[in-house]
């Protein structure tokens, strides 16, 4: 079953809940399925630093296999320079660590004091 860590750092809590089968089967990869929950999460009209913004962490369907290059993972939020989505991707094993954990992404709340 694929698994999404989603952590509340505002509120100090962390809980595993399965990924939904409508976003593996329509959104290809980490990027997809976090754009559909960015936009699915946080309501229109919030800056990007408002608690109310969230940030996503996905691997890519083929993390933590043997093919090279699946390590990759992106990082999906509203940036604060054009106050719109941005997602970065970067290299590395940490995708492939994630995947290995059990998961395949991370959905977190910002820590507002």
């Amino acid at each position: 079953m694929k698994m999404v860590l989603r952590v509340d750092l505002s509120g100090g809590q962390v809980k595993a809940e399965p990924l939904r089968d409508d976003l593996i089967e329509k959104y290809v990869g980490g990027t997809g399925i976090g754009a559909r929950l960015l936009y699915e999460e946080v309501p229109p009209g919030v800056e990007w630093n408002d608690p109310k913004n969230r940030m996503f962490i996905f691997s890519g369907p083929l993390g933590a296999t043997r093919i090279s290059g699946t390590g990759t993972f992106s990082v999906i939020t509203k940036g604060p320079m054009t106050n719109l989505t941005g997602c970065s991707q970067a290299n590395g094993v940490f995708g492939a660590y994630l995947k290995l954990a059990g998961f395949d992404g991370i959905a977190g709340v910002p820590f507002h004091p």
